[in-house]
């Protein structure tokens, strides 16, 4: 491993422990790679200085998906002015550990270790521990409560108490000592880039190169790009599901709302006492509302319920015709149904062309459009769908008429509507493979093209929910992320974070403007009977 000084006289020793007194090992992502920096915070760069640091390990986490992920190193290049590394498109996180040399300041000779650390995604959720002792023995994790964020301190994947963190950037700069759990909290003035670092000392004595030092210093450093939430989770009086649902329909009409449907059973696997046919009401302003039962219909998971001028617009899902000990018999059904809560009855109405389920649906100027999911007959009998339907709702007769060929096969996907267009969030391919692509169409030139795609890593994409709040469109997805598209329709903004992650949920928009999460399910705890209330923030 190489070291920064040489035994070549006192001169040179001072002026090393000079600079390592000030620099920091720090990563810095761009794109596809990681930059190494040596300077004395995330923003300044010093390139001639990289040469003291190009022995480094650098490993980046992957995930794997369903809670797995596994370590890649990532091999080093130094070049005139850069120290950078590629990363893997599924890295979760990128982290450096670098044992830097023995080190004289006054009377003390001490050990110095440099650890770094930066997420690769913007999405607070997905800001998970890297929680390998051996190799980030010191780390700091960041989250959010409310607009404070929170620097949590771990050492050996244990809180570090009374741990100083240094916080500069986003109009900060100051020292702070971690609590008894391990935890700094700091209040981001601006949107930018923190540099943080937590410095440990353990006295302990020892022997490096034949050098002697009678302590440990380990610098541990986070590289964190700052956008500060606009979004903030309000109190409420709604009471929670009466059991805990996935891939459901749910609709918002004036001030109720309406849940039809949806998996109940064992996840991973369909059955029909695990399918729910209950179709429920609750008024969200009433006092003391509770959920009330209306008239049902069929047993549907991955359906879709839309509202349109007063009523409520059922379409498609799947039928489990197997039992708990059998193997799935998954049936997609074609179904097209109307309630009118003044009749309290539903109608059948023409039925798609074909079964479709693990869609989604929006209604646009009227008209409601149909996009994505597959038609399932039975065991290994599934088509993809390579169509997207609409119905004009404003007609007398109802019928379904193909769009123009949307050019891709996807399911688990979120459909909204906005700003006189029609976005396709997400989902799973053809392939199998998860995807944060977004798909737009335009009605009035029936055109599909490409949308910016959402932020995340591993399968964010994956049983999103969106929906318009005002002209803004927003997207939750099981990190609990929130995010917004941009006024000008090209990037997406982070704004936020729910405090209950969840994916194949319902996202809605009450009559108020605010933004309401039913159901779901998280991957640590299972599905969720809750409701969560969501409100923009200004800046």
């Amino acid at each position: 491993m190489k070291r920064f000084f040489q035994a070549a006289g006192l001169a040179f020793s001072l002026c090393v422990c000079s600079m390592a007194n000030a620099h920091f090992v720090w990563l810095i992502l761009q794109g596809d790679k990681v930059h190494i920096q040596f300077s004395e915070s995330a923003e300044a760069a010093e390139p001639d200085l990289l040469k003291n640091v190009e022995a480094a390990k650098v490993q980046a986490l992957i995930s794997g998906g369903r809670g797995k992920a596994k370590l890649l190193e990532v091999p080093l290049t130094l070049a005139e002015d850069s120290l950078t590394g590629a990363l893997d498109g599924k890295a979760s996180a990128v982290f450096l550990s670098h044992e830097y040399g023995v080190i004289s300041r006054g009377e003390s000779t001490f050990l110095l270790k440099y650890l770094a650390k930066q997420h690769v995604s913007p999405l607070p959720g997905q800001w998970s521990a890297v929680n390998n002792a051996e190799q980030l023995p010191l780390e700091v994790t960041p989250s959010w409560t409310g607009r404070l964020l929170n620097l949590t301190v771990t050492w050996n994947g244990k809180p570090a108490v009374g741990v100083e963190v240094t916080a500069g950037g986003c109009g900060l700069e100051e020292t702070l000592t971690t609590d008894d759990q391990g935890i700094v909290q700091c209040d981001p003035k601006t949107d930018g880039v923190l540099s943080v670092r937590a410095k440990m000392v353990e006295e302990s004595s020892g022997e490096r190169n034949g050098e002697k030092y009678d302590s440990v210093r380990t610098y541990s450093t986070l590289t964190l790009p700052v956008t500060r939430p606009t979004i903030e989770s309000l109190s409420h009086h709604l009471p929670a599901l009466p059991k805990g649902i996935t891939s459901f329909g749910a609709a918002v009409l004036g001030n109720d709302l309406y849940v039809y449907g949806g998996h109940f059973g064992e996840a991973h696997h369909y059955s029909e006492s695990g399918q729910s046919n209950e179709f429920l009401r609750i008024s969200m302003t009433a006092e003391n509302a509770d959920w009330e039962k209306l008239a049902s219909g069929p047993k549907l998971t991955g359906l879709a319920l839309v509202e349109h001028s007063g009523r409520l617009y059922r379409v498609g899902g799947f039928t489990a015709k197997n039992t708990d000990d059998e193997d799935q018999n998954l049936w997609s059904q074609n179904s097209f149904a109307m309630f009118d809560p003044a009749m309290g009855m539903w109608t059948e109405l023409t039925a798609l062309p074909e079964g479709r389920s693990s869609h989604d649906a929006a209604v646009l100027d009227g008209r409601l459009y149909v996009v994505g999911g597959w038609n399932m007959s039975g065991p290994d009998n599934t088509t993809w769908h390579k169509t997207a339907l609409v119905c004009d709702l404003t007609q007398p007769e109802l019928k379904w008429t193909e769009l123009p060929s949307p050019n891709f096969e996807r399911r688990a996907v979120s459909v909204a509507a906005c700003n006189r267009q029609l976005y396709v969030i997400g989902g799973m391919d053809s392939s199998g493979e998860t995807t944060r692509m977004v798909s737009v169409f335009d009605p009035a030139t029936s055109e599909w093209t490409s949308g910016p795609t959402l932020h995340g890593t591993g399968m964010e994409g994956f049983g999103t929910s969106a929906f318009a709040a005002g002209d803004q469109l927003i997207v939750t997805s099981m990190s609990g992320a929130v995010q917004r598209l941009s006024d000008d329709g090209t990037p997406w903004i982070v704004a936020g974070q729910a405090s209950e992650p969840r994916f194949f949920h319902r996202q809605l928009t009450t009559s108020d403007g605010r933004v309401l999460l039913v159901g779901g399910a998280s991957m640590e705890t299972g599905k969720t009977e809750t409701l969560e209330l969501l409100q923009f923030l200004t800046k």
